[in-house]
């Protein structure tokens, strides 16, 4: 004989849902989906988002009627790194949660009605910075000016700065951009001024620490700082030495903003300023290399309570829970370096020209009656126009009938002359420059006085001969840049 099930069916499900809810009366409706949902039952829809730093883990629940604690399925216990949560408000924002593991479900305190899905706070995201700065295009490249180079070497990608450097007015401008996860501290050379820019990090507010002692030498992660040396107290080193205790603190006031940001407990870009320059100290104070680095971060974390970070206790419960992933990004090994800062002059020598005949910037008549009396040149003649002497004048390749004549480097009176030239000097004779130009930029021009061997627009009368022994000519004590013959 025939029986109908389902009233027998009907009532064991009600008794099963008073047993589980109890005498409330509170209306909690558990959907489970992306694995086989019960028969009859319509999967939660998937949230419209994710928020940052979480991802999907198990069912999810649709929830009406007063607040209440609510159970979602899940496949097993959330992997190392990861803290158990709710997702709410379609995506935007958690809800802390706990694992039950007797009933592999996670356990959280809905506040109101709505969808709800079970996820994973990844806690390595979550005290993560930005990536460090990436290498500039100037990085390792020598600077030159006035003959004098400064370098500071190949770059090495896996170095904790860039080192940039530029050369102007007898100063080196030294530019080091962290390339770190924590912060360096800078011994400079000695006899080295302070900082001339610094560029602060956004991530860390580094400009508001830099106020504080422990803080004042310290460069930040994606920060840069440019020192400003005379050319003088070059070559020399720059030194650093990582100081992750500041580095630990901030981290940690950081992350508790950010967990305080997804659960709704916090607003704005980051931590306030105050709440990170009290972190920073707490680590500096608290930090030591001989301690093993997860009981320092514990250690440093306990100590923030005073500092006030976002997120009060649900925060200060998630954090101190995984403190290892949260200060992951701080705990690695951070080498010291040494910047070698070096200088090299190019070498010195006068620039010895020889005269071609060029295109006239004057012209006059006149006459050659003798060889130059300055110099030995072959083609080179004393001449006259108008009571003014020209010498030396050089036979251009033109006509015969003129002669270049130059009154300075850059002027050239072309010369006409009546009648023969005289005979020249035997070839290989002393060419003696005519014309030098000092270190100074005065002209000085040969005389034929037998007391003056040079005279110069400014007074100056030279009396000797130039000293040729060196690549850098010499006239009485003064540096010759350029001779003419």
């Amino acid at each position: 004989m025939a029986t109908n099930e389902r009233p027998a069916r009907l009532a064991l499900t009600a008794a099963v849902a008073v047993l589980l809810l109890g005498a409330t009366g509170v209306l909690v409706r558990q959907q489970v989906f992306a694995t086989t949902p019960a028969s009859g039952s319509e999967a939660v829809a998937e949230p419209g988002a994710v928020p940052p730093m979480t991802r999907r883990f198990g069912g999810g629940v649709d929830v009406s009627g007063a607040p209440r604690p609510v159970r979602i399925p899940v496949p097993g216990a959330p992997p190392a790194g990861f803290a158990p949560v709710v997702i709410a408000e379609n995506g935007t924002r958690l809800v802390p949660a706990a694992y039950d593991g007797a009933t592999r479900s996670l356990v959280a305190e809905i506040a109101h009605p709505g969808g709800f899905w079970g996820g994973l706070l990844d806690l390595a995201a979550l005290g993560r910075e930005a990536e460090p700065a990436a290498q500039p295009d100037c990085a390792g490249r020598a600077a030159s000016s006035t003959g004098v180079t400064v370098d500071v070497g190949e770059p090495d990608p896996r170095a904790p700065v860039w080192v940039c450097v530029t050369v102007e007015s007898g100063s080196a401008n030294v530019t080091l951009t962290s390339n770190s996860r924590v912060p360096y501290r800078i011994v400079l050379p000695t006899a080295w001024p302070g900082p001339a820019i610094r560029t602060a990090a956004a991530s860390t507010s580094a400009v508001q620490l830099l106020g504080r002692p422990r803080q004042r030498d310290l460069l930040w992660p994606g920060a840069g700082v440019t020192y400003t040396v005379p050319i003088g107290r070059l070559p020399a080193s720059i030194h650093g030495q990582a100081d992750p205790g500041p580095a630990l603190g901030t981290a940690l006031a950081t992350a508790a903003h950010r967990a305080a940001a997804l659960f709704g407990l916090a607003g704005g870009a980051g931590p306030a300023a105050g709440v990170l320059a009290c972190a920073a100290d707490a680590g500096a104070a608290r930090y030591t290399a001989d301690r093993p680095f997860a009981e320092v971060a514990a250690d440093v974390w306990a100590a923030l309570e005073p500092c006030h970070p976002d997120g009060g206790a649900v925060v200060r419960r998630l954090v101190a829970a995984g403190i290892g992933p949260v200060t992951s990004s701080v705990a690695g090994a951070s080498p010291a370096f040494e910047i070698p800062v070096t200088t090299r002059r190019a070498p010195r020598f006068t620039q010895v020209v020889e005269y071609r005949p060029r295109a006239a910037t004057a012209r006059a008549t006149g006459s050659c009656t003798a060889v130059s009396a300055v110099s030995g040149r072959h083609d080179a003649y004393r001449c006259a126009a108008g009571g003014t002497t020209y010498d030396p004048c050089f036979a251009t390749p033109g006509p015969r009938s003129q002669v270049s004549c130059p009154t300075s480097a850059t002027r050239t009176v072309l010369l006409a002359y009546a009648g023969a030239l005289p005979s020249p000097p035997q070839p290989g004779g002393t060419a003696a420059p005519f014309l030098l130009v000092l270190e100074n930029g005065v002209p000085c021009t040969a005389a034929a006085a037998p007391d003056v061997r040079y005279s110069c627009p400014d007074g100056t009368v030279l009396h000797g001969e130039p000293d040729t022994s060196n690549p850098l000519w010499t006239i009485e004590g003064r540096t010759i840049a350029k001779a003419y013959a």
